[in-house]
């Protein structure tokens, strides 16, 4: 199977966020407000503490997997010189119609992350969040991050935790094994329906430990900085049984923050490219 070709056609179709706001036409201003108030206040609202947006000003900052362009905006909003490129035909122009809604003009275009057209030593930032896990060979794309990265450039990636509750609980003990869909499918494939596209595309979807981002990182030629968990919201655990559900419903979402800092769905490197 061509995961690449998969990729482009899922995320062309259905592109990342959709669930939030099925009301609205994917490149309209209420989809993407609609999506980006869901994403900042319920999804990721931890993101903007790991992630220094303000920190970017006047910086050349490079995005792979741009998506419908909800962290361009932050990048813009903060005064950074950004550039995107995602695998997904529809995904750039639809971006420049969301940024477009707020006067901002970001240089986008087709690209892979594992193959990049920019030069060496081009930007001062690269960053992605939750698409690297979904190529083939994510080494090779942090090695392309790492080259196109200045000397002392930083590296910030998002992608999914091996060891997270959603993950072992949610996904595999409830949904494959309890609920039976190991009888009808791999276990590739489940990992596959994680991604809520819609039609027939099935995205690769990869998994990662905290140790296995560390080891790709330094061996990609980095000095890591910090290896961040993040993410644990109450329906991201599948609540069988009363005793279970009592839990969802008195546990306040600071509780889940916390084991969502061991636990979460997503692990957050931080590196740098050495001087």
């Amino acid at each position: 199977m061509d995961y690449k070709q998969e990729s482009a056609r899922g995320w062309s179709t259905t592109p990342a966020g959709w669930t939030h706001a099925r009301e609205f036409a994917p490149g309209t201003k209420e989809f993407f407000e609609t999506v980006l108030e869901k994403r900042s206040t319920q999804e990721m609202p931890w993101l903007f503490k790991v992630i220094p947006f303000e920190q970017t000003r006047d910086k050349k900052v490079l995005e792979l997997g741009h998506g419908a362009g909800y962290d361009a905006y932050a990048f813009c909003k903060n005064g950074a010189d950004y550039t995107g490129i995602d695998i997904a035909p529809s995904n750039p122009p639809r971006l420049r119609a969301h940024l477009g809604f707020f006067n901002f003009k970001p240089k986008v275009a087709l690209g892979d992350a594992e193959n990049l057209m920019f030069s060496d030593d081009s930007f001062d930032v690269v960053f992605s969040n939750g698409v690297l896990h979904h190529t083939p060979d994510m080494g090779k794309a942090f090695c392309e991050a790492y080259r196109v990265l200045k000397p002392g450039g930083q590296f910030w990636v998002i992608v999914y935790h091996r060891d997270s509750i959603f993950h072992w609980w949610t996904w595999v003990f409830i949904r494959y094994i309890v609920l039976g869909y190991f009888r009808r499918q791999s276990y590739r494939d489940a990992l596959s329906d994680i991604e809520s596209v819609q039609g027939s595309a099935k995205p690769l979807v990869n998994l990662y430990t905290r140790g296995q981002v560390r080891t790709m990182l330094h061996e990609a030629g980095f000095a890591v900085e910090d290896i961040k968990v993040r993410k644990l919201e109450k329906q991201d655990i599948g609540m069988p049984g009363f005793a279970l559900r009592w839990i969802q419903q008195h546990v306040p979402q600071s509780g889940f923050d916390k084991l969502g800092e061991y636990f979460g769905w997503y692990v957050i490197g931080k590196a740098r490219k050495p001087d």
